[in-house]
């Protein structure tokens, strides 16, 4: 098969071909943006949460698309350890400052522009001196504090009341949020309750989305976060989810799979959407002819496997001591995919304490190899780690 015609799309926040699965989530939130746009009204944050290369990323674009020709004031961040959620919020909001300038009458903005720049010169101060558009000056006494849960608060309260004046909405995505520090998440938590406290609540969305940690963490930095967001898990494709996202891409060129080479491949990639794409992609361009035989599964299958494993899995694996490597070859030993209870980890490992284990819990937490699903567990952030230690020497 020609690989420039290849229709599949692996790599980290690529939009894959067909979101096969995904349609509840979209579904849903394609009624939360209707209930915006006309009746002008505000919904509750939603958290997405699951392993890496699920799709988080990609389904935080497709969120972003469907308001991005609906006139909305929409940001898109990703929280990293060295940028704070403050920093890259600000910076992210700048862009959709100068957009809201070009689409909206400008006396209608100035006062949210002016309580921005305020905000900005507090927590970015490279971004409050960027040109919005329109000039303003910072209006003073909102959201200039310095005090991140006070001020964000405050912002989305005004990114409200504008929103609602212009008759739109507001969409604040936030990617990784589990790397947010606790202030940060609570800080987060204080805003969006604030928002869903009004008699009818501000035309303000927030999203984020995390590893299957994230929604502890946020209960731990607030305890009403149990109820104040829509959780939703992003986790493997069933098997029908997944036979499409294999299928549907290919019969758009008139490519058919042969059942048992269907079944082969579904296999290999356990509905694991990054490898489905990686799957799709070398069984692909290992055929002879449009219709994928099993022989053109066991080729591209074996091509699959080695390209994750020399990209997603051994960079992980290198970044790992040797002590860091015993401790991830127990884990996958004990439990494979599935968490792990320290205390059988330290058992296994001849520990006589789990406080033995901390310091090395906390490295493989930090270089996220692991996360914690639960108080007391440990499990590997991506799906497969487990098999690809077992083949390593």
């Amino acid at each position: 098969m020609d690989p420039v015609t290849n229709p599949f799309r692996p790599g980290a926040g690529r939009r894959p071909p067909v979101l096969a699965g995904r349609e509840p989530i979209l579904d849903a939130f394609t009624v939360v943006r209707r209930k915006v746009d006309e009746l002008g009204e505000g919904d509750r944050g939603w958290i997405l949460h699951g392993l890496r290369g699920v799709g988080k990323t990609v389904l935080l674009n497709e969120l972003l698309a469907q308001v991005s020709d609906k006139g909305w004031i929409a940001a898109k961040v990703e929280v990293t350890p060295a940028i704070p959620l403050p920093v890259a919020l600000a910076s992210a909001l700048v862009r959709s400052m100068r957009m809201a300038t070009g689409r909206h009458p400008e006396p209608r903005l100035r006062r949210l522009l002016g309580v921005f720049k305020a905000f900005s010169l507090r927590f970015d101060p490279p971004s409050g001196a960027v040109s919005l558009g329109v000039e303003v000056d910072p209006v003073a006494g909102i959201a200039d504090t310095g005090r991140f849960a006070d001020d964000l608060a405050m912002l989305f309260e005004v990114l409200g009341e504008t929103s609602a004046d212009l008759g739109i909405g507001t969409l604040i995505l936030v990617d990784e949020l589990q790397e947010a520090s606790p202030a940060d998440l609570s800080a987060v938590n204080t805003a969006v309750h604030q928002m869903g406290q009004a008699e009818v609540p501000l035309p303000v969305v927030f999203v984020g989305a995390g590893l299957p940690s994230l929604p502890a963490q946020l209960a731990d930095a607030t305890s009403y976060a149990e109820r104040l967001y829509d959780y939703r898990p992003v986790g493997l494709l069933d098997a029908t989810g997944a036979a499409a996202a294999l299928t549907r891409p290919t019969k758009a060129y008139g490519v058919r799979w042969e059942p048992d080479a269907l079944a082969a491949a579904l296999a290999i990639a356990g509905g694991y959407p990054y490898f489905l794409q990686e799957v799709g992609k070398h069984v692909w361009d290992a055929a002879r002819s449009s219709t994928f035989n099993l022989d053109d599964v066991s080729v591209g299958g074996e091509f699959a496997r080695q390209e994750v494993d020399e990209g997603l899995y051994r960079s992980r694996w290198e970044r790992a001591t040797p002590a860091q490597r015993k401790f991830l070859k127990a884990m996958g030993e004990l439990g494979g995919d599935k968490p792990v209870a320290i205390s059988d980890l330290a058992a296994a490992m001849g520990k006589r304490r789990v406080s033995d284990l901390s310091v090395a819990r906390n490295e493989v937490i930090r270089k996220g190899l692991l996360y914690a699903p639960e108080r007391g567990q440990l499990a590997f952030t991506v799906p497969g780690m487990h098999a690809f230690i077992a083949r390593q020497d």
